[in-house]
């Protein structure tokens, strides 16, 4: 039986060089195999894969499993579609694509090659978010009747991809969808479902520099979001039940830190360790390609992630 998932990484994005590239490289159930750039890839980045000047000549390679696809936005839908035709597995960066219907799409070619497709929110796998699951399910909050979320930094660099509404651009699509992923994710945990949702933006040329929006489920639930490009760093998440209330800082990256659970009036600090959830969660997606178990983010949550961001964006 085969032990490990021969990676292909497509692109010379910096998540792939800082973030992806080290922990298939640190894995034992994954091998980075071979990467691929338009550009020059840094030489000292995979010393011992293949490397290659086109994406093509990469998903032709017949020793690769699983690709990885970081490129921007607007280009999900196209090399994902690539890639599953050469008969590769995807994980797919966030978000799986631009809209719902292209989510769709990717979706129902997957099923019909046969092969696994994944959506690349890493903070799934991360200690602060199966904290926040674990308390969720333990039922202390009992029922949950609020939420809100911010993510959002300083936009001070020049970035094509989040600033070309072409490319798929804007705050939404950057960083604002890892607050819809949880707030789906949790309303799921209490068998709700999204019903409506509005959002207001200001505007940098043609995309999203700043979103501030509610999203509204079947049980009564209303959820409020920010995300920005022109503030400084901040990213928390705010659950409130009928019994008590959770705050996690943080939440939608791998660090150590606090989650902060107050119950009758009374806080409790809980800690949550440093992992590494692009190594876990491309773990989990190499489990799955290798039969051994499947804990893959549901494809139903990426279709529900972006049904969300196109009730947003008006679409």
């Amino acid at each position: 039986m085969k032990k490990t998932v021969r990676w292909g990484v497509l692109g010379n994005a910096w998540i792939a060089r800082d973030f992806m590239i080290p922990a298939l490289e640190n894995s034992e159930i994954c091998e980075l195999a071979a990467v691929a750039s338009r550009s020059k890839f840094p030489a000292e980045l995979a010393p011992n894969a293949k490397h290659y000047d086109s994406y093509e000549g990469l998903l032709a390679d017949p020793d690769i499993d699983a690709i990885y696809v970081p490129v921007p936005n607007a280009l999900h839908k196209e090399w994902t579609i690539k890639a599953l035709a050469a008969g590769k597995h995807v994980l797919c960066e966030k978000p799986l694509s631009c809209t719902a219907e292209e989510t769709r799409q990717m979706i129902a070619f997957a099923e019909e090659k046969g092969l696994l497709l994944m959506e690349a929110f890493m903070y799934r796998y991360s200690a602060k978010f199966q904290k926040m699951m674990e308390i969720l399910c333990s039922g202390v909050l009992g029922e949950i009747k609020a939420m809100s979320g911010c993510h959002g930094y300083t936009l001070d660099w020049a970035s094509p991809a989040r600033e070309d509404p072409k490319l798929g651009g804007g705050c939404l699509y950057d960083v604002g969808c890892y607050v819809v992923d949880c707030m789906n994710a949790v309303m799921a945990k209490q068998g709700a479902e999204l019903v409506d949702g509005s959002a207001a933006f200001r505007m940098k040329g043609e995309v999203d520099w700043h979103a501030t929006a509610w999203l509204k489920y079947d049980n009564g639930v209303i959820g409020a979001l920010q995300s920005w490009f022109d503030a400084a760093s901040e990213q928390r998440m705010l659950i409130a039940g009928e019994k008590g209330t959770l705050v996690i800082p943080h939440l939608f990256e791998g660090s150590s830190g606090e989650l902060y659970l107050t119950v009758d009036g009374k806080t409790e600090t809980i800690m949550a360790e440093s992992i590494d959830p692009y190594q876990l969660e491309a773990e989990a997606f190499s489990r799955a390609v290798l039969g051994i178990e499947d804990d893959r983010m549901p494809l139903a949550d990426s279709l529900r992630n972006m049904q969300a961001l196109d009730q947003l964006y008006n679409r």
